[in-house]
């Protein structure tokens, strides 16, 4: 059984909640689960549903025999993870990655004006993304050494 913890490069334990083993429920009721494994599963059913705001806090509330609260503790430590794993290549590929899927799906559903805005805002918003890593990585105003955090996203392969 896998409880997807992890050290990361900063010696903290760290859970990757994809990789974390569920219990059968039949053995093992979801209101006895480790919280590892709530998360593990809330996980999936955000990802089966879309969007997190398209799963119900109070039903998975009473699915698990936790509070609201709880679930949306849950739910920000999950995001909190997630963006943990992500280094800004990884992201940068996984961002990129799925804005020329959408292009290219926008494309051969004939909607090339949608594709013509999509590529637009993408454009407009790694530009934008590049300034502001930039800023962050001098301490605010740009200098000859803010290009040490930017991304360039047109170098990514998909």
């Amino acid at each position: 059984m896998s409880t997807g913890r992890q050290r990361s490069s900063d010696g903290s334990n760290t859970v990757d909640y994809r990789s974390v083993d569920l219990p059968d429920t039949a053995d093992k009721p979801r209101s006895e689960w480790h919280y590892t494994e709530r998360r593990a599963e809330l996980l999936q059913l955000i990802k089966e549903a879309g969007h997190p705001g398209d799963i119900n806090q109070t039903e998975l509330a009473e699915r698990y025999d936790v509070s609201q609260q709880q679930i949306s503790k849950d739910m920000d430590r999950l995001g909190e993870s997630i963006r943990a794993s992500l280094d800004k290549n990884r992201r940068a590929l996984a961002v990129n990655a799925t804005v020329q899927r959408s292009i290219r799906g926008l494309l051969d559903e004939g909607e090339w004006y949608k594709a013509a805005e999509l590529a637009l805002e993408w454009d407009e918003w790694v530009s934008e993304s590049s300034i502001r890593m930039g800023d962050r990585a001098d301490g605010g105003g740009l200098s000859d050494g803010w290009d040490l955090m930017e991304i360039n996203f047109n170098d990514v392969d998909t």
